[in-house]
């Protein structure tokens, strides 16, 4: 016997760190969202890489370029609310956005406190459709949406840590890895995952190095009136995702 419930179907964006996103993983991305017709989207951070304002030693024919990273930026979150203009979405910012911020505390105070400088009004995400989430985090039917700063040497340790952490199933992102952990004890049946990334897997501060990263993206059915719920991961490799006896590239 089966039967076919009522669910929303969720849809988790991980770490597209523009400009240095994948622009076939994000195809599988799209025509994913074309298929599925998620009711809820969340964006789990790093979507603007924000390499200019970093810490680090930085290529100097990048370092003026923000403006344009933002504008890719923008430019991919525009396009996923085209393909889903129903959908509840939600941005969530993660520590590459935060770098803004951080740089504007430290280097530029004075201008802190300019509305035009903030996160939300810079990528125009009222404008575009999305809810904005300051505080990073979001409690959705009882599963925690995040992030993520916590980050383990393996696919899947970091989500065993951040259920550890707080005890609650979740997804999270900034990893760059994609994994699903389980888990039952005497208060029930948790799950955690780790949505992959869809940047590139060539970075130059990993030049030289194979980076144990895999693209993707999580979807998760949250059944109506109820604290019922399953969370998947869908791999991209070589350039397609394969979900439900289909292949999006």
């Amino acid at each position: 016997m089966f039967i076919k419930p009522k669910y929303k179907k969720v849809l988790f964006v991980p770490d597209i760190h523009a400009p240095f996103h994948d622009n076939q993983a994000l195809r599988c991305l799209y025509s994913f969202i074309s298929w599925w017709n998620p009711d809820e989207i969340f964006i789990l951070g790093d979507t603007i890489d924000f390499y200019p304002l970093s810490n680090f030693e930085k290529n100097p024919d990048r370092i003026f370029k923000l403006q344009q990273d933002i504008n890719e930026g923008k430019a991919i979150l525009y396009k996923i609310a085209d393909l889903a203009p129903r959908a509840r979405k939600v941005f969530i910012p993660g520590n590459h956005e935060y770098r803004l911020e951080r740089f504007l505390w430290t280097k530029a105070s004075e201008l802190s406190g300019l509305d035009g400088l903030k996160l939300e009004n810079l990528l125009e995400l009222k404008r575009i459709g999305y809810q904005y989430a300051p505080q990073g985090r979001i409690n959705y039917k009882g599963t925690i949406i995040k992030h993520g700063d916590i980050v383990r040497k393996f696919a899947g340790y970091t989500a065993k840590g951040e259920f550890e952490n707080t005890g609650l199933s979740g997804v999270s992102g900034h990893t760059h890895r994609l994994a699903v952990h389980s888990i039952t004890n005497e208060a029930g049946h948790f799950q955690w995952m780790e949505a992959g990334c869809l940047c590139k897997l060539e970075q130059e501060y990993m030049r030289g190095k194979t980076p144990n990263w895999q693209q993707g993206f999580g979807i998760g059915f949250y059944k109506e009136n109820s604290r019922r719920y399953n969370i998947q991961a869908v791999r991209i490799i070589n350039g397609k995702a394969m979900w439900g006896g289909y292949e999006f590239l």
